[in-house]
């Protein structure tokens, strides 16, 4: 709680330079993390344990990785407070998705 007071009264000076370095760092990193999905999404597959939440999981990172790519590259007719939000709902629906696959195969989520 503490770092996000530090982080608002920070985010009044520079604010907008700041997000967006912190906002780079996370696609990089999100990028990252899609190597090692692919290739348990492939294991997945060869295994036959394939079922569709795994295309539609795909489905929402590729798009939410390619809506980030807008903000990233500095598009500025597209960072808008509407679209921004369209972005964070498709990185939860992600998320909440990569989660329950994650659940489900380790035998914690039936």
């Amino acid at each position: 709680m503490l770092s996000l007071i530090v982080l608002k009264k920070k985010s009044k000076k520079g604010g907008i330079k700041g997000h967006g370095k912190i906002a780079t760092g996370g696609y990089a990193l999100a990028l990252l993390s899609v190597l090692y999905m692919l290739y348990s999404a492939y294991n997945l597959t060869i295994s036959g344990r394939d079922p569709s939440v795994i295309y539609t999981h795909g489905l929402f990172g590729a798009i939410s990785l390619s809506f980030g790519f807008i903000f990233v590259i500095n598009r500025w007719r597209w960072k808008t407070r509407r679209n921004m939000r369209i972005l964070l709902a498709l990185w939860v629906l992600t998320f909440i998705g990569g989660l329950s696959i994650y659940l489900t195969f380790t035998g914690r989520l039936p």
